[in-house]
C-alpha cells in the first residue's frame, strides 16, 4: 500500500476527503430538511401484498383490503383517505377529486418517514358491473385548517354480484362529527407544535392515532380524553425538544471545529512523520544502489554517495544518523522517492516464511488499514445516532467505503505487483472500479430473501472488499516469495 504515500495520490485523497467532511458539515445542520417532500399510498390485497385483488364481491358481503399511506413531508402529516364509487365515466386525477361522497374514511398521523397499513372492511350493497372504487389521500393543510386533496389516489375495478339471500348491512366505522373533527385538529396541531420546537413528538402521535380509532368506533368519549392529553403534552415536549436542538446544534458545532482542528494537526504533523514511520518500519532493511538516469537532488545525491561506499548500509544507519547533513524527515522521504523510483532496492533481510506471517507483518499494512476503514465505517453507520460527530464521519467513512475499497481491494488482487500501475492509476481505477461493483451487489442482493437493504448491504460489501483482500495478501506473498527466490538464486 505504499504507493498511497506518493504526493499526488495523497493530494488527490486529501482533497476527496475534504469534500465529504464539508457535505458531512452540511448534512450536520441541515439534518431533518426535506428537499423533495412527499406521501405514498398504496392499495394492498387482503393478505397485505401488492396482488390478489378481489375481481368479484357479492353484495350486502364485506371484504377486505389494505390502504399504505407512508409520510416523507418532512414533517408530522394528518392524513385522510376517502373511499368512493366511481364508473368508466368518472374522472379523476393528481389536481381533481373524484366528484362523489365517500363510502368511507380512514385517518392516520403519521410522523416523517413513517407508514403504516390499515386494513378495512368495505361492504357494496348495489349489484353493479365494472364498479370504480377510488382510494384518495387528502391531507390537513394548516394555512387553511382545513382538508385538502393531495393528488394521490388508487382504485380497484370489481363486479358486485347479486346475492342468494338478503342480508342487513353490517354496522361500519362511521366519519366523525364536527365537534371530534375539532379537536382531533387541536392534537395534531399540538403535535405540530411540539415538533417545530424540536421535540419527539412520537408518543403523542401514537396517542392521537389511538384517540382517531376510538372516534371512528363511536366512543368519543374516550377519544377527547386521549386528545386532552396529547394537548396537555405539548408545552412539556416543545420544552425539551429546544433543549434538545440547542444541545445537538452545540455539540455540531464543536464536533466539527474538533475534527477540522484535528484533520488540520494531523496534516501539519503527518506531512514531516509519515516518512519518518516508513523509514521506522523499514529500518533494518539492507539498502542497494541500482542506478539510473534519475535527476538527483541534493540529498538524494549524498544517499547514493553513502550507499556506494558501503554496501551493508541499513536503512536506520542512513536515515537515523545525523552523518548526511539534513533532517531525518528530509532523508527519509528522499529514500522512499529512490526506491519508487527504481533508483534503488530496499532488501528485507528477514522476509516472512508463511502466509500467516505475511498477513501479520508489515508487508501486509494495507490490508489491516482497509479493515480498520472498514470497521470505522461500520461503526459510523450503527452508532450515529449516539454522537453528532459519528453522523458527520458517517458521510467521510461511507464515501471512502463505497468509492474507493471495493475497488482498491479489486485492484489490489488483480495488480499484486506495485510496479504493473502508477500510484495514479491504481487510486483513479479503485474508484472507477468501486462505481461499478457497488450497484452490481445491490443487483445480486435484489435477487436475494434479503433484498436491498441497510444491512444486507453494508453485510456484502463489508465481506466483499475482505475477501478480496485476502486475495490480494495471498498473491502479493507469492510475489515476495519470487523475489526472494530470484535474490536467493
Amino acid at each position: 500500500m505504499s504507493w498511497i504515500l506518493n504526493e499526488e495520490v495523497l493530494a488527490v485523497i486529501a482533497a476527496i476527503v475534504l469534500v465529504s467532511a464539508v457535505i458531512a458539515g452540511v448534512q450536520v445542520f441541515n439534518a431533518g430538511r426535506v428537499v423533495e417532500p412527499f406521501s405514498e399510498l398504496g392499495l394492498l390485497g387482503p393478505g397485505g401484498m401488492i396482488g390478489d385483488y378481489p375481481k368479484e364481491v357479492v353484495a350486502g358481503s364485506p371484504f377486505t383490503l389494505n390502504i399504505y399511506v407512508g409520510n416523507h413531508e418532512g414533517k408530522t402529516a394528518y392524513y385522510k383517505v376517502l373511499v368512493k364509487l366511481g364508473d368508466n365515466s368518472s374522472t379523476i386525477n393528481e389536481t381533481t377529486p373524484l366528484s362523489a361522497e365517500p363510502i368511507m374514511e380512514v385517518r392516520a398521523v403519521l410522523s416523517h418517514n413513517s407508514s403504516q397499513t390499515i386494513p378495512v372492511n368495505i361492504t357494496l350493497y348495489e349489484p353493479a358491473t365494472r364498479l370504480r372504487l377510488v382510494f384518495e389521500m387528502w391531507m390537513f393543510n394548516e394555512t387553511t385548517g382545513a382538508f385538502s386533496y393531495h393528488g394521490r389516489w388508487n382504485q380497484l375495478w370489481l363486479n358486485v354480484t347479486q346475492p342468494p339471500l338478503a342480508t342487513q348491512a353490517p354496522t361500519s366505522r362511521e366519519a366523525v362529527s364536527p365537534e371530534m373533527e375539532s379537536k382531533l385538529v387541536e392534537g395534531y396541531l399540538s403535535i405540530r407544535k411540539a415538533e417545530q420546537a424540536g421535540g419527539d413528538v412520537s408518543e403523542m402521535v401514537g396517542m392521537l392515532n389511538q384517540a382517531l380509532w376510538l372516534a371512528q368506533g363511536g366512543d368519543e368519549a374516550g377519544a377527547e380524553s386521549l386528545i386532552s392529553h396529547v394537548v396537555a403534552m405539548e408545552p412539556e415536549v416543545s420544552r425539551l425538544g429546544a433543549e434538545a436542538s440547542s444541545t445537538r446544534l452545540y455539540t455540531g458545532i464543536g464536533a466539527l471545529a474538533a475534527a477540522s482542528i484535528a484533520g488540520a494537526g494531523c496534516f501539519m504533523f503527518l506531512k514531516r512523520k509519515v516518512w519518518v514511520y516508513w523509514a521506522r518500519l523499514h529500518r533494518g532493511w539492507r539498502i542497494v544502489w541500482r542506478g539510473g538516469n534519475t535527476k538527483l537532488s541534493s540529498v538524494e545525491k549524498a544517499i547514493r554517495d553513502r550507499v556506494k561506499s558501503n554496501s551493508e548500509t541499513r536503512v536506520e544507519n542512513l536515515v537515523f544518523s545525523p552523518g548526511l547533513g539534513y533532517r531525518t524527515h528530509e532523508v527519509a522521504r528522499a529514500l522512499y522517492k529512490l526506491a519508487r523510483n527504481g533508483a534503488l532496492r530496499l532488501a528485507d533481510p528477514n522476509p516472512p516464511k508463511s502466509f500467516a506471517g505475511y498477513i501479520l507483518s508489515r508487508y501486509n499494512l494495507g490490508f489491516a488499514a482497509a479493515a480498520l476503514l472498514v470497521a470505522a465505517c461500520l461503526l459510523s453507520v450503527y452508532a450515529s445516532g449516539l454522537a453528532a460527530a459519528l453522523a458527520a464521519s458517517r458521510i467521510v467513512f461511507g464515501s471512502l467505503f463505497t468509492l474507493f475499497l471495493p475497488g482498491y481491494s479489486l485492484i489490489e488482487a488483480l495488480y499484486p505487483r506495485e510496479d504493473e500501475l502508477t500510484p495514479l492509476e491504481r487510486l483513479a481505477l479503485s474508484i472507477g472500479l468501486s462505481l461499478a461493483l457497488v450497484p452490481l451487489v445491490g443487483l445480486v442482493l435484489n435477487y436475494t430473501p434479503w433484498g436491498i437493504r441497510l444491512d444486507p448491504t453494508m453485510a456484502a460489501l463489508s465481506t466483499l472488499t475482505l475477501a478480496l483482500l485476502l486475495v490480494s495478501a495471498y498473491r502479493k506473498f507469492g510475489v515476495l516469495r519470487l523475489k526472494a527466490a530470484a535474490a536467493g538464486g
